[in-house]
């Protein structure tokens, strides 16, 4: 089979490590770094008082301590770096100088001799001071790695190898060590941006130190935070692409750079994609296909699509998987479930937005993604769906040549659905394709209830031949219920009526109370910010996607309610067909599609409620009322019976749940054991020290006890130390018991 051979744009700069290690760093940086070392210890050594031992310490021992210092940081600084650095976060950043403070101390037990630390708090200054100064020097004088925006996203991520294979929890831990370090460097090399002196010094200094593949130069602040996205992986260039494809307040640079991510992610070296079809599928694909194009057609954050043509001739695209993606996603997600839970706890907005809950929900759908079967299920169904709509379809699957990692789809020809120049230029009409798009979304959304949750521009395409519109990449889908696609048509109809009473109350069902509500408030609120959009002044219309739905969300959340997930992507979706379609007529605002929304709702509800449909629906609804009828009709029975009784003998016995009660009465009992074992052993310690430190003088009448007084202070030493180790583990076992971790309803 010819393989078509093409020049591999993808680098292969070794593997993702996060922080570099010493062994790729240049010889320059390591020695750069080595002086600043040596200068900060000096200093903090030579000035600080309580530091200096008693024999006056040269530069030869500072150097020595510097490469000792390297050589903790080689050794033992990733070990603190992953115990440490789930506490990031909740300590807004302050155990990072704690690790400092940890390296510190390690290197004056190793030179007790030369240096001595009169007290711990000298070591904890110490500490933190060498790590402010050398982090201070390194970043002003460049010997951070530079941010290369040919080169972001670029580093191989390779599949997790050794004890991160089987450990989950110290993959995550790994994980969130190199989303910190990319992080702070993008933090650094955006703190020095601009072109002043000392920006201009510090990238004249990167490039002597670095020499970097291309000259640096000031990377504006949209470009920077495409950049860190794209460093940080594909679970945050998918968030990016979210952001995108609902951009519509943001800054026209901002936007341009975000929709970037949807088709200009970096792709990864052929060899990678070519063994997980060997694994998958069980050959390579020049056996499997008559054709294969090693480069990629098109790179996305969860895999990269290639150019195939099947034995038969037909064309079709191969997607693959990326490399160890599975394991890194599901890392990524808990990393960011866990950051938003403790966001919540410090946050009010946090927690009155739910933030846990919506990343629960989008990275349990983003998972959902990986598994390349659901999305040929998905296919297949939205392919029902969308029969009926006249030129809207999906890709027709290779079920053959297709597996959880592998997906063999039809080769689409086509645009991007917003290429308007490409789309004029062939003749078609952008209207009528923004009317089928809009067809699609209502049969999907409000119709059938089963729906494409990510139809961003990179993924509607057009085909410049048919004027058929096929919607790509089905891995994330939504569903919605009977009640939900009533209300959800309810509520486009009200925006079109501008019945704002009406709309109060459809958002109001269509959400839930998370804390304490006052309707009478909500809906004076709903009404006083809302009435002026839906009101428009002559000339103006009503901007649905831009301000009203958004205003809409806002006054809910302030009183009290949030949107159920499935709406809340329903209205993603909705939004990113009403962007599409405002792309491809100019004119239309939300307005024009909430008009033809509702038009095309009711045609297509007119059309779906057939004497068939009524009566299937029907009788399935009377086989699930007598199926659950059967099963609680024991329960019913027995319920009566009890009743009954207590009717004859006149008497109601009532009964009190005092479960949660005792909980927290085990809990306090716990905790006064606890403090009564710990007054016991603290006060067999500090009374057998007294004792056996007075009968230490000459003439004391407790001398005789001395040796008994030692062993009773050294048992009890022992006995506290058990104590609290067995204590610690004991609570921290309940809290993990007691508290319902939201990462746990991530798989």
């Amino acid at each position: 089979m010819p393989v078509v051979t093409t020049t591999d744009t993808a680098r292969d700069p070794g593997p993702d490590r996060g922080p570099l290690s010493w062994r790729s760093m240049p010889a320059r940086v390591l020695v750069g770094r080595f002086v600043v070392m040596s200068a900060a210890l000096a200093l903090v050594v030579w000035l600080m008082p309580g530091l200096r031992g008693s024999t006056d310490l040269t530069w030869l021992d500072v150097a020595l301590m510097a490469v000792t210092w390297g050589l903790l940081e080689i050794t033992v600084r990733p070990l603190l770096d992953i115990v440490f650095v789930r506490f990031v976060v909740p300590s807004y950043g302050l155990v990072l100088l704690l690790v400092d403070v940890v390296v510190f101390a390690i290197l004056v037990l190793i030179f007790s001799g030369a240096l001595e630390a009169r007290s711990l708090t000298s070591v904890v200054i110490g500490g933190a001071l060498i790590g402010i100064l050398r982090l201070a020097v390194e970043a002003l004088l460049g010997l951070t790695p530079p941010v290369v925006p040919e080169e972001a996203g670029s580093r191989r991520r390779t599949p997790p190898r050794g004890l991160m294979k089987v450990s989950t929890s110290l993959r995550e831990q790994v994980r969130l060590v190199r989303i910190q370090y990319k992080m702070v460097t993008h933090a650094i090399d955006a703190f020095f941006a601009g072109e002043g002196p000392v920006s201009t010094f510090r990238r004249n200094r990167q490039t002597w130190f670095w020499q970097p593949s291309v000259p640096l130069r000031p990377i504006p602040q949209p470009e920077r935070f495409r950049l860190l996205l794209e460093d940080l992986g594909p679970t945050f260039v998918k968030i990016g692409q979210i952001i995108s494809s609902q951009g519509q307040g943001l800054p026209s640079e901002w936007l341009a750079e975000l929709e970037q991510l949807q088709s200009n992610v970096r792709p990864y070296p052929y060899e990678f994609a070519r063994q997980r079809i060997v694994d998958e599928l069980g050959a390579p694909p020049e056996e499997l296909y008559a054709e294969f194009a090693e480069e990629p057609l098109a790179a996305a954050s969860l895999g990269q699509v290639h150019r195939a043509r099947l034995h038969n001739g037909r064309d079709v695209v191969v997607k693959v998987q990326r490399p160890g993606i599975r394991s890194q996603l599901r890392s990524d997600v808990r990393i960011l479930v866990r950051m938003s839970s403790t966001l919540e706890k410090r946050t009010k907005w946090a927690e009155n937005f739910d933030l846990t809950g919506i990343v629960v929900e989008f990275g349990s759908t983003l998972l959902r993604e990986l598994d390349y079967e659901v999305e040929a299920y998905n296919a297949r169904r939205l392919t029902r769906v969308l029969e009926s709509v006249p030129g809207m379809r999906v890709p027709d699957v290779e079920y053959d040549l297709s597996s959880q990692g592998v997906l063999t789809l039809e080769f689409i020809p086509g645009v991007k659905s917003t290429d308007v120049d490409a789309i004029a230029a062939a003749g078609l009409d952008p209207e009528r394709l923004a009317r089928n798009v809009v067809d699609g979304a209502v049969k999907m959304l409000m119709i059938d209830g089963f729906f494409h949750a990510d139809p961003h521009p990179g993924n509607v395409f057009v085909d410049l031949d048919t004027g058929v519109v096929t919607m790509l990449d089905t891995g994330m889908v939504g569903e919605l219920t009977f009640q939900q696609r009533v209300r959800l048509g309810s509520l486009m109809m009200t925006v079109r009526s501008g019945d704002i009473k009406g709309l109060a109350q459809t958002m109001k069902s269509l959400s839930v109370p998370f804390r304490e509500t006052d309707d009478e408030k909500y809906y004076q609120d709903f009404e006083r910010k809302l009435t002026p959009y839906l009101d428009p002044p002559p000339g103006k219309t009503v901007q649905l996607v831009g301000r009203v739905l958004p205003l809409a969300v806002d006054v809910l959340r302030d009183g009290g309610y949030r949107f159920d997930p499935a709406l809340t992507l329903a209205m993603k979706a909705m939004a990113q067909a009403e962007a599409i379609t405002r792309a491809l007529v100019p004119g239309w605002t939300g307005s024009n599609f909430t008009e033809v929304a509702v038009d095309s709702l009711q045609q297509q509800a007119l059309d779906a409620i057939t004497f068939e449909a009524v009566k299937d629906v029907a009788v399935s609804q009377v086989n699930f009322v007598v199926r659950e009828a059967s099963e609680q009709l024991p329960s019913i029975t027995d319920g009566i019976l009890k009743w009954l009784g207590i009717i004859k003998r006149g008497a109601v016995k009532v009964e009190v749940d005092t479960s949660a009660l005792d909980k927290q009465i085990d809990r306090l009992q716990g905790v006064a054991r606890m403090l009564t074992l710990g007054v016991l052993v603290v006060g067999l310690i500090i009374g057998s020290a007294i004792a056996a430190s007075t009968s230490q003088l000459d003439g004391s009448a407790l001398e005789p006890v001395t040796d008994f007084a030692a062993t009773v202070f050294t048992v009890s030493a022992l006995v506290g130390l058990a104590w609290v180790a067995i204590s610690g583990i004991q609570l921290l076992l309940a809290t993990r018991r007691r508290s319902e971790d939201p990462v746990d309803r991530i798989g």
